[in-house]
C-alpha cells in the first residue's frame, strides 16, 4: 500500500481537520486491517522505518478493537529496541469512508520503568566494583552504598538509607566516629568549593589496626547548577601502603647492614664501634634500647650452674632509662628462663611481645614496659658467648622475620668482629662475614682485580666465581668521580652504580667501597659490599611521578608546578626579565563531561593538553591543576603584549572543533594573565592573581583573555569580608523589616503591606537587599535569612489584622533558593502553626525568572501552599521571559506590574502600552493587578483609568519600620494619611 504524505486523498481528507488542529500529536489514516495508508511527520518520526508495517502486537490489537468499534485502547509492543506502551484513539469516519483515523500517545510510565532497569543496572555494577562507593543527596543523605562500603564499615544494609554521616556513625562502633565526621567535613568541601576531592585517609578498625583508603568525591549538579549528589569512591590501599613502607624500611635496613659491617670489619677494635652498632639498630628497626651482654656460667658453692652477664656497652633513645642492671641481675640458667637458654645457647633468637609470654617471663618484661624484645645470640666458635637485647617500649607492630634476619646478620658480624679479636683468625672471619649476608661481597687487590666474591654476589649478577677471578669489576673500569679521591681521604666510598648482569639485563647496585690497610698504612685491598636495589628505584620512580604528575594528563601536578615555578621566577629575577602566569579554565567543560561521559571529557582534556604545549615554546611550563584547569609560565617577555599574544593563540587553538569518538565538541577557555614582577613576586601571589583575572573573565561572558588589575583582590576582600560579617548578622539581630503600604485605588485606603528586608549594618549603615540577597543566595545563607524574614513578617501581619481588621494583605518576597534548596511548603505550615496567623492574609512573591527554572517543582510548591490558603503573586512581571504556557500551569493569584514599566507613565507610548497589555491579560487570566512604583498622581490616574486595584510606591508611603508603619494604620483608619506627590 503506498503511503500518503499528507491526508489529501478523498478517502482520508476528512482526518485533515483533526490534524492540523493537533500538530504535535501523531496521527495516522488506517483500513479495517489496521494497515496505515497515510501518517503526519510527528508520526513517521515516531514510528520510523515500522510506519509501513505497523508492529505485529499493535497490528493485531487494532483489527480487534476496530471490530468491536472502540474508540480507546492501551497497546504495548517492542519499538526501535525499546519496550513502549502506547494510547491509540481512533476515528471512525461517517457516510462510509474506509479510512480510520489513529492517535498515538505514548505513555511516561513506560520510560520510567526502564529508567528502573537501568537504575538496576547501575546499582549491580556499583555492588560488582571493587572500589568502595556511596551515593548521597544534596542534602548528604546517603542514597545508595555497596556492600563493600557497608561492610567495611560494619553498617546495616537496612539501617543507612536517607541518614547523613553523623546519624549513621551514631549506630555504628564508636572507632568509626572520627571518620564519619571527616566524611562529613569533606563532603561540605566538595560542595562549598564544587572541585573534586582526593585523599588518602585512614579508617581505624574495631578489631584494631586500621585501612588506607585513597578517597576520591566529586559533586553534582542538575542542569540548573543546583547541587543534586555526591559520589564518593574509596580504594582499599592499604596493601600498596604495607608494600611502600616495607621498601622504605627495606631501605632502612640495607644501609644499616652496610654501615654495621663496615664498621665491624674496618675498625681495629670492634668495642670502638659497639654503642654506634646498637644506636643504628634501634633506630633503624625502631627499638627503643639496646644492651650488648657478656655472659660468664659459674658454678657455685652447691654445685649450681649459673650464667651471669655483664652490661659491656649500652644505648637508649631520649626518654627511655638504660635497663643494665636489671639485665645484669638475671640468671638465664634459672627455671623461668629455661626456654630462652636452650633456644640462645644453640645460636637461635628469642623474639617475642611481652603480652604473649607465659606469666613467669612477661614479669622480667613488664617491670620496665617492655612491649617487644628481641635477643640475639653472639657465638664465638659455636658457643654463646654473650646477647644483643634490643627492647620496644611503646606500641608498635612486632618484629618481621625479615627484621629478624637483619638483626640476625649484624649479630653474626659482630661475633665475627670479637671473635677477630679474640682469635686472630682471619681467614675465618672473611668466610664467616661472606656467609652471613646475601648482599653481594668481592675482594679486590690494589690493581683493582678480583680475588675474592661471595654467593650473593653470583646470586646478583650471575657470575660465577671463576668466570670473573682476575678481571676488574664494573665499578673500577668505570672509575666514577670521586672514587679513589673518597677512598684515599676517607677509606671509604658509597653511591649507586649501573651495570649488567651475565644476562645482559641492567640493574642498579648501592655500592660501598672500603679500602683495606696494612700496619704500614698502604692499601692491601679493597671491600665492595653491594646491593641490588633496582625494585626499590623503580618504586621510587614510580612514586615520584604519583606524586608530582597528573596522572591522566602526565603533566606537571600543584606540588611540582610550585617547584618549577619558583625556580622559573628566581631566573627571571636574575636577569631582570618579565615573566607571567596564564590561568586557563575551560568553558563548558562539565556539561561535555556530564552528558558524554568521563571517558570522553577525559580524550578532551587529553586534546586540550596537546594544543597548549603545541602553542608554547620548550622553555614554557604547563601544568594541570585539577579539573578542567590548566597553568602556564611564560618566561623571557618584553612586555604584557607578549603574553596576551601568547593566550590569544591559545584561545584559538583551543578554539577548533575537537574530534572524539565520532562526537565534534567545541569548547572555549576563560583565560587569566598575572605578571612578574608587577603583580606579585611569588609563585602563590602570581596563581592567585591570575586565578582571579580568570574569574573577571567568567563574569564577563567568558572565552576572553583579562590581565590582573588590584582592583580585584580588593573586590575579593570585600566579597569575603561583607560575606563573613552577613553569616554573623542573622545572629547579632542587625537584619530589621520595614514595610512599604498597599493602598486601594478606589479608596485610597491601606489594605496590607510588602514586607522588605534591610540590613542595618554597624558601620556602613542601612544595607539595601540588591546588595546583600544576591550574596546569601550564592552563599546558602539566604535559606536561614529567608525563614527569619517570613517568621517574622507573619508575626507581625498577624499582630496587625487582629488590630485593624481592613488590613488584609502582608506581600513577602521568597527566593528561587528557598523555593528549591528546603521543603519550603513545610516551612511556611510551621510558621503558620506557630503564629496562629490566618493563611489568607499571606501573600507570597516570586521574580518572574524563577518561573522559568525547574517548573515543574515550582508548580508542585505552590499548588501545597494554595491548598494552605495562602496567595501566590508573580514580582517585577514583564522584565522576564516567561511564556503564556507557564502562567496557565501555575495556580497564580496577583501580578505587579515592575516600576520599570511605571515610572514614565502616562507619557512614555511603549510603556503604556505594555503596562495596558499586561493588566489586560492578567485580567483575562484571573489575576489581580499591583503597580509598584507610583509616585505621581498622574501616574495613580493612568492606573486607574486602567482598571488597576491596587498600587504601592513614594506617592503613598516610604518603606518604614513596625512601629511606624502601626502609626500609618491609626492614621489610615482616621483617614489622615499624608500624600508625597
Amino acid at each position: 500500500m503506498t503511503m500518503q504524505a499528507t491526508f489529501d486523498h478523498h478517502s482520508t481528507a476528512w482526518l485533515q481537520p483533526l490534524a492540523a488542529a493537533m500538530p504535535d500529536m501523531p496521527m495516522l489514516a488506517i483500513n479495517r486491517r489496521a494497515q496505515c495508508s497515510a501518517a503526519n511527520e510527528m508520526a513517521k518520526t515516531l514510528l520510523g522505518e515500522s510506519i509501513g508495517s505497523l508492529p505485529k502486537e499493535m497490528q493485531q490489537a487494532l483489527i480487534r478493537a476496530i471490530r468491536e468499534n472502540k474508540t480507546e485502547l492501551i497497546v504495548q509492543t517492542r519499538l526501535n529496541g525499546l519496550n513502549r506502551e502506547f494510547k491509540c484513539r481512533l476515528f471512525y469516519a461517517q457516510n462510509g469512508r474506509r479510512a480510520i483515523g489513529l492517535m498515538l500517545e505514548e505513555q511516561e510510565n513506560t520510560l520510567a520503568q526502564q529508567l528502573v532497569h537501568m537504575q538496576s543496572i547501575v546499582h549491580s555494577l556499583i555492588e560488582m566494583s571493587p572500589d568502595l562507593i556511596c551515593i548521597k543527596d544534596h542534602d548528604n543523605r546517603w542514597m545508595m552504598a555497596n556492600q563493600r562500603m557497608l561492610n567495611t564499615f560494619q553498617i546495616d544494609n537496612n539501617d543507612y538509607e536517607f541518614r547523613n554521616n553523623l546519624q549513621i556513625a551514631d549506630n555504628l562502633h564508636p572507632v568509626f566516629r572520627n571518620s564519619f565526621e571527616h566524611h562529613e567535613k569533606s563532603d561540605q568541601t566538595v560542595w562549598q568549593t564544587r572541585q573534586p576531592y582526593h585523599n588518602e585517609e585512614l579508617v581505624h578498625l574495631p578489631q584494631g589496626g586500621y585501612k588506607t583508603l585513597e578517597v576520591n568525591k566529586t559533586a553534582y549538579y542538575d542542569q540548573d547548577e543546583q547541587p543534586s549528589h555526591l559520589i564518593s569512591v574509596a580504594r582499599d590501599v592499604s596493601e600498596q601502603k604495607f608494600i611502600e613502607g616495607q621498601l622504605v624500611n627495606r631501605s632502612a635496613v640495607l644501609d644499616t647492614l652496610i654501615s654495621c659491617d663496615w664498621m665491624l670489619h674496618s675498625a681495629e677494635r670492634w668495642q670502638t664501634v659497639a654503642e654506634n652498632v646498637l644506636q643504628q639498630c634501634c633506630l633503624s628497626f625502631r627499638f627503643s634500647r639496646a644492651i650488648l651482654l657478656q655472659h660468664h656460667t659459674t658454678t657455685t658453692a652447691r654445685k649450681k650452674t649459673e650464667t651471669r652477664s655483664k652490661a659491656l656497652f649500652h644505648w637508649a633513645t631520649n626518654g627511655f632509662h638504660s635497663t643494665c642492671e636489671h639485665w645484669e641481675k638475671i640468671s638465664f640458667h634459672s627455671p623461668e628462663l629455661k626456654r630462652w637458654h636452650e633456644l640462645l645457647s644453640k645460636g637461635q633468637p628469642v623474639m617475642c611481645d611481652a603480652h604473649t609470654l607465659p606469666e613467669d617471663e612477661r614479669f622480667l618484661l613488664k617491670s620496665h614496659d617492655t612491649v617487644n624484645l628481641v635477643i640475639v645470640p653472639l657465638m664465638i666458635d659455636h658457643e654463646w658467648w654473650g646477647s644483643m637485647v634490643i627492647e620496644r617500649c611503646f606500641d608498635a607492630e612486632s618484629t618481621s622475620s625479615q627484621e629478624l634476619g637483619s638483626l640476625m646478620a649484624i649479630g653474626r658480624t659482630l661475633s665475627v668482629a670479637i671473635d677477630r679479636e679474640q682469635t686472630g683468625k682471619s681467614l675465618k672471619l672473611a668466610k664467616i662475614a661472606f656467609d652471613s649476608t646475601t648482599e653481594g661481597i668481592m675482594i679486590v687487590n690494589p690493581a683493582g682485580e678480583l680475588v675474592g666474591i661471595n654467593e650473593g654476589y653470583t646470586l646478583i649478577t650471575g657470575f660465577d666465581e671463576a668466570e670473573v677471578l682476575g678481571t676488574k669489576p664494573q665499578i673500577f673500569r668505570q672509575r666514577p668521580r670521586g672514587l679513589f679521591g673518597a677512598l684515599k681521604r676517607h677509606g671509604k666510598w658509597s653511591g649507586e652504580i649501573e651495570t649488567v648482569r651475565k644476562s645482559g639485563e641492567s640493574y642498579t647496585e648501592w655500592m660501598t667501597i672500603t679500602a683495606v690497610r696494612n700496619h704500614a698504612n698502604v692499601i692491601t685491598n679493597y671491600v665492595g659490599v653491594f646491593a641490588d636495589i633496582t625494585e626499590m628505584k623503580r618504586s621510587q620512580v614510580q612514586l615520584n611521578s604519583l606524586v608530582n604528575h597528573d596522572p591522566l594528563t602526565g603533566l606537571p601536578n600543584r606540588r611540582l608546578i610550585n617547584h618549577l615555578f619558583t625556580h622559573a621566577i628566581q631566573r627571571a629575577n636574575r636577569n631582570e626579565q618579565q615573566a607571567a602566569v596564564l590561568f586557563i579554565d575551560l568553558d563548558r567543560f562539565k556539561n561535555i563531561n556530564d552528558s558524554l561521559g568521563h571517558y570522553t571529557g577525559d580524550q578532551l582534556l587529553l586534546g586540550v593538553t596537546e594544543r597548549i604545549q603545541a602553542s608554547l615554546r620548550e622553555s614554557d611550563i604547563v601544568g594541570r591543576l585539577g579539573g578542567d584547569e590548566f597553568i602556564v609560565l611564560l618566561e623571557n617577555l618584553h612586555n604584557k603584549a607578549d603574553a596576551a599574544q601568547k593566550a590569544q593563540d591559545i584561545l584559538d587553538t583551543l578554539k577548533r572543533q575537537f574530534m572524539i569518538d565520532h562526537h565534534e565538541i567545541f569548547i572555549g577557555a576563560s583565560i587569566g594573565i598575572s605578571m612578574y614582577p608587577h603583580d606579585a613576586k611569588d609563585v602563590e601571589g602570581l596563581i592567585k592573581a591570575a586565578d582571579l583575572a580568570m574569574y573577571q573573565v567568567k563574569n564577563n561572558g567568558k572565552n576572553h583573555v583579562a590581565f590582573y588589575d588590584a582592583a580585584l583582590s580588593r573586590n575579593a576582600v570585600e566579597h569575603f569580608q561583607l560575606e563573613t560579617e552577613l553569616r554573623q548578622a542573622l545572629s547579632r539581630k542587625q537584619l530589621k523589616m520595614f514595610y512599604q503600604a498597599q493602598i486601594d485605588l478606589t479608596t485610597g485606603m491601606i489594605i496590607g503591606a510588602e514586607a522588605l528586608i534591610r540590613w542595618q549594618h554597624p558601620t556602613q549603615g542601612l544595607i539595601p537587599p540588591m546588595k546583600f540577597i544576591p550574596l546569601a543566595e550564592e552563599t546558602g545563607l539566604i535559606l536561614s535569612i529567608g525563614e527569619w524574614a517570613l517568621r517574622e513578617s507573619v508575626r507581625q501581619a498577624h499582630a496587625w489584622h487582629k488590630l485593624h481588621p481592613e488590613f488584609k494583605k502582608i506581600a513577602i518576597n521568597v527566593s528561587a533558593v528557598q523555593i528549591m534548596k528546603s521543603k519550603f511548603a513545610d516551612t511556611v505550615y510551621g510558621i503558620l502553626m506557630e503564629s496562629d496567623c490566618d493563611p489568607a492574609i499571606i501573600e507570597l512573591e516570586i521574580t518572574e525568572s524563577t518561573l522559568m527554572q525547574h517548573t515543574q517543582h515550582v508548580v508542585d510548591t505552590f499548588n501545597q501552599l494554595k491548598k494552605l490558603g495562602i496567595s501566590i503573586a508573580i514580582d517585577d512581571f514583564g522584565t522576564g521571559y516567561s511564556s503564556l504556557s507557564h502562567l496557565k500551569r501555575l495556580p497564580l493569584d496577583q501580578i505587579k506590574i515592575d516600576r520599570s514599566f511605571v515610572k514614565d507613565l502616562p507619557d512614555d507610548k511603549d510603556d503604556a502600552a505594555i503596562t495596558s497589555a499586561i493588566y489586560a491579560m492578567a485580567t483575562q487570566l484571573g489575576f489581580t493587578v499591583v503597580a509598584e512604583g507610583v509616585e505621581t498622581e498622574e501616574q495613580e490616574k493612568f492606573l486607574q483609568r486602567l482598571g488597576c486595584q491596587t498600587a504601592q510606591g513614594y506617592l503613598y508611603a516610604y518603606p518604614v519600620n513596625s512601629d511606624d508603619f502601626l502609626q500609618l494604620l491609626v492614621l489610615n483608619n482616621q483617614r489622615k494619611i499624608k500624600r508625597h506627590a
